[in-house]
């Protein structure tokens, strides 16, 4: 479900930025344009959210908020994710592993580095080896095991 970006650009979608198929953004620490198509989940969400906002929110409006409707600050985030964590027994894993696992899941399903560095942001291909080698290897590895029976 994840727009494969770090947790802190996460923060600086508008209702603005999305049109109800892709969302717009500037990376905050790479100051790179982005236009994501979103997942059917991704999607399914914001449109939930929408909704609950029981008309159409402003543009500016940031998508993720906290309860009060104050915008969501990284602090609030990290610990709201923090106590998910906690819960789900993943305490080993901060919000930078959901960008690591989006861009193994892009990897998994067949993306080759520049459709994972057009998605995520990245600008070299040593930072995309770096998440999806894993999941190549793993891949991989099936299909050898699958050779060899």
């Amino acid at each position: 479900m994840s727009s494969v970006q770090r947790p802190s650009d996460w923060l600086r979608f508008t209702w603005g930025d999305y049109d109800g198929d892709m969302l717009r953004l500037r990376q905050g620490k790479a100051d790179k344009p982005l236009i994501l198509p979103c997942t059917s989940a991704l999607k399914a969400a914001l449109e939930q959210a929408r909704r609950a906002l029981g008309a159409t929110p402003i543009a500016a409006r940031p998508i993720l908020t906290q309860p009060n409707g104050n915008p969501m600050t990284y602090f609030y985030m990290a610990k709201v994710m923090r106590k998910e964590r906690l819960r789900l027994g993943l305490e080993a894993y901060d919000l930078h592993a959901l960008r690591y696992r989006s861009i193994k899941e892009l990897a998994w399903a067949g993306c080759d580095d520049d459709e994972i560095a057009a998605y995520s942001g990245h600008a070299t291909k040593a930072m995309i080896a770096k998440y999806a080698d894993e999941a190549r290897q793993e891949m991989r590895a099936r299909q050898a095991r699958e050779k060899r029976q």
